[in-house]
């Protein structure tokens, strides 16, 4: 994610005076939970793993490139295996679970000019929240499916295209043609 993305979420969230009211909503834990490792998570060795190394021992010297007959690493063993498709299965699970507007965005003119920086928190059911940002400042953003709020700056009602979104973004009385579009 952008640095000043993240930043300007940051700020937004320091100038407000008052939650914002979609905050209020009491903790629920996620459909998707993290990957949480068992109590007895790698306490026993697979058969075999209990006399190798598990780790090289420390650099006296540089070591050339040529010196690496086979591999620069041994291989991972079944706990650290494990533990790694654990997370990428919770990531992938996350990420199945996850609404169409979840993540980074920009709103750009029919010319493909960047008009705003969208960062947004799409659980798949419910209300969608994130942040905006600009040259010009900084809001709130919320989804109710069909229109995308930029608080202080304007309303985009949303249509889907494919896998793309287009709209018309009603900003200082004006209303014109816009996409979002994931930034590079």
């Amino acid at each position: 994610m952008p640095e000043f993305l993240v930043l300007a979420f940051a700020g937004l969230l320091l100038q407000q005076a008052a939650p914002h009211p979609s905050t209020q909503a009491a903790y629920q834990a996620p459909t998707v939970r993290p990957f949480e490792p068992g109590p007895g998570f790698g306490r026993e060795r697979a058969q075999g793993d209990a006399d190798a190394d598990l780790y090289r021992r420390p650099l006296e010297a540089p070591v050339t490139v040529e010196a690496y007959v086979r591999s620069y690493e041994y291989t991972p063993s079944d706990v650290e295996a494990a533990y790694e498709q654990g997370v990428a299965s919770a990531e992938i699970r996350a990420d199945q679970a996850a609404g169409p507007l979840d993540g980074a965005w920009r709103i750009v003119d029919a010319a493909g000019r960047p008009l705003y920086d969208l960062v947004l928190a799409d659980p798949g059911v419910g209300p969608v929240e994130g942040g905006w940002s600009s040259g010009s400042g900084a809001g709130a953003a919320t989804s109710d499916g069909t229109t995308l709020t930029l608080e202080g700056a304007g309303a985009l009602t949303l249509e889907r295209s494919g896998s793309r979104w287009r709209g018309m973004l009603t900003a200082d009385g004006e209303a014109r043609s816009v996409s979002l579009i994931r930034p590079d």
